[in-house]
């Protein structure tokens, strides 16, 4: 028994690495307040003050439910031998529910590929200025601050984590959409991201709006224009071309009508390469199974070692009795 039972702690203790993940370059992409919950950098009482200057700009007013984009610029960048920068984006920054969600915001895409708050940057060496855009729908009518926050750690790591944050936020007014404005519907929803070598097909659906032109980029490459096609009064599509390697795709759509001529803001469509994908649940029943098995062979094995040693007994037995 106590073999068995060592063979099944041992079998366990195979299966349970897999319930859970480190993140030893960072925590990637998320959705994390001012001061990461404590999950980027420990304390956060420890965080000393980052000499980088970080701001943001945008916009003074946007339209309720209308899509905006504003920017997250750091200067003066200090971070790891690694370069790698956590940058935010903040309604405030009390350090609880103070996320761009938390004011009502919704973010429809940032210019590193993601739908988040917050994401990590590889600042090249010598590097010295860093901006990451957010393109987000706007809240109800009204006045909203937008603030931006930093994480990094030094060159050698010997030292605390370094937090820095904007001075002053952006202020931005929210105001109502006019009737006659030209726009994307609020239920418009643009792909964040694709597979690398897919051609992707976008269908607009707008409001107000009479003609659709679309330009896109690679993320810093020259501006080019795309083929629209209109499929009904109120639908538009069309397609970007598939890239090559992991980049960004960047697109805007100008909207004309009878209100004022419209331009969305930028949108970010991140080109991946495919990943492999592992049903965990299935991996479990599968380690389950070969754990039952082994523990089967096992007892199997035990009981034909212990006959042979009965049996001999029972000999050594009979032959005494006939002595």
């Amino acid at each position: 028994m106590k073999r068995i039972f060592t063979l099944f702690v041992v079998a366990s203790l195979l299966l349970v690495p897999t319930m859970g993940s480190a993140n030893p370059n960072g925590v990637g992409e998320g959705t994390f307040d001012a001061q990461c919950g404590g999950a980027c950098h420990g304390d956060a009482d420890m965080n000393r003050s980052s000499a980088s200057t970080v701001r943001v700009s945008g916009p003074s007013t946007a339209y309720e439910g209308i899509p905006t984009s504003v920017d997250v610029t750091v200067s003066n960048i200090e971070t790891t031998v690694s370069g790698l920068l956590g940058i935010f984006l903040l309604s405030d920054l009390s350090g609880a529910g103070d996320t761009p969600a938390d004011d009502g915001w919704t973010i429809v895409s940032n210019s590193e590929g993601g739908t988040q708050n917050y994401v990590e940057v590889l600042v090249e060496p010598g590097q010295t200025e860093h901006t990451v855009s957010w393109t987000l729908r706007a809240p109800t009518t009204g006045s909203y601050g937008l603030h931006a926050a930093i994480h990094h750690g030094t060159q050698d790591g010997s030292e605390a984590p370094f937090f820095g944050s904007t001075i002053e936020p952006i202020e931005i007014n929210v105001v109502p959409v006019p009737e006659d404005l030209p726009r994307l519907s609020p239920s418009f929803e643009p792909p964040v991201v694709r597979t690398v070598g897919e051609m992707t097909n976008v269908q607009l659906s707008t409001q107000a709006v009479d003609a659709v032109q679309v330009e896109w980029r690679v993320s810093g490459g020259p501006v080019q224009t795309a083929t629209v096609v209109q499929l009904d009064q109120e639908t538009w599509t069309f397609e970007l071309p598939a890239s090559l390697q992991p980049v960004t795709v960047e697109w805007r759509a100008h909207l004309q009508g009878e209100g004022p001529e419209q331009s969305t803001p930028w949108f970010a469509l991140q080109s991946e390469d495919p990943s492999w994908s592992v049903d965990e649940t299935a991996a479990y029943v599968q380690s389950l199974a070969m754990l039952l098995l082994f523990m089967v062979a096992f007892m199997s094995l035990q009981r034909r070692n212990e006959d042979p040693i009965e049996t001999t007994k029972d000999d050594a037995f009979d032959q005494e009795v006939q002595l």
